[in-house]
């Protein structure tokens, strides 16, 4: 009997065990993090040689793994748009971080919005937004000290571009126009030999641009197209890779903006 007592004295206490430990780790941790914030601020600041401001943090523990971290969202002091996210583990030590790829990528918005400029007239903030991808030999091979002009002449086929494109129509009978634009968009990525690009452009209805307002301006990429779905008329999809025999052989047969019709699609249930 003295036995079965302790027994159930102890399965309480079993539990209240279990509860401590869970609310030491999801409470303890998140009280910290300003311990986290301080490493991460600390790391890039030491790797990059320039001021960050930490923006925000969180903490978190992937359901079955022993160990949680620390996901800190960070911007240069001088730059507030470019923004970095570091991850940093329980003992503070920051493992990750994504400062070369948000640096390049932000280089790479700047060069397409020279050609976007070139192609469309004007460049708002909605206009574009674009992504780049460099593989593992690329990351270990540059540093921040190298410009994404200066890699790509170097490593083009180990470099992905990926182009999203917000264009409005004046008129609906205006296609053949916007047709020959994508043809020099695509004839631009493919003179840099790129490892693979894929370009998307929606074109959004003629009474949009009459229906803008000043506030539209500051959205940006995403924020404009969902904003204004509706509105939406035509998409432009095209996507090339330089390991597919396909995909080659589909690019080389572009001849001119007549050959992309194709890949147009009109959007319909607005």
């Amino acid at each position: 009997m003295r036995i079965i007592t302790i027994a159930l004295l102890a399965i309480p206490g079993f539990f209240i065990l279990i509860l401590t430990i869970a609310s030491f780790e999801y409470f303890y941790y998140p009280v910290i993090s300003f311990k986290a914030e301080n490493a991460a601020e600390a790391s890039l600041e030491e790797k990059y040689n320039i001021d960050f401001v930490i923006d925000e943090s969180t903490y978190s523990k992937p359901l079955g793994e022993d160990f949680g971290y620390y996901h800190i969202i960070a911007h240069p002091k001088k730059n507030p748009d470019l923004e970095v996210a570091v991850s940093v583990d329980e003992d503070m030590e920051p493992f990750n971080d994504t400062y070369l790829e948000m640096h390049w990528r932000e280089e790479l918005k700047t060069r397409f919005g020279l050609l976007y400029e070139e192609l469309y007239g004007t460049v708002e903030k909605y206009s574009y937004m674009v992504n780049v991808s460099f593989s593992e030999e690329i990351k270990a091979a540059y540093n921040h000290n190298d410009t994404y002009e200066e890699i790509l002449q170097k490593e083009d086929n180990g470099i992905g571009n990926i182009v999203f494109a917000n264009v409005l129509l004046e008129s609906p009978d205006q296609m053949d126009d916007q047709l020959e634009k994508a043809y020099k968009m695509i004839q631009h990525f493919k003179k840099q030999n790129l490892n693979y690009f894929n370009i998307e452009i929606v074109y959004f209805n003629e009474n949009l641009r009459k229906q803008l307002k000043k506030k539209d301006s500051k959205l940006t990429y995403n924020e404009f197209l969902f904003k204004h779905l509706d509105e939406r008329a035509i998409r432009f999809y095209f996507s090339y890779d330089s390991e597919d025999e396909e995909s080659i052989k589909e690019l080389n047969q572009l001849k001119s903006p007549a050959d992309l019709e194709q890949y147009l699609k009109e959007i319909r249930g607005n």
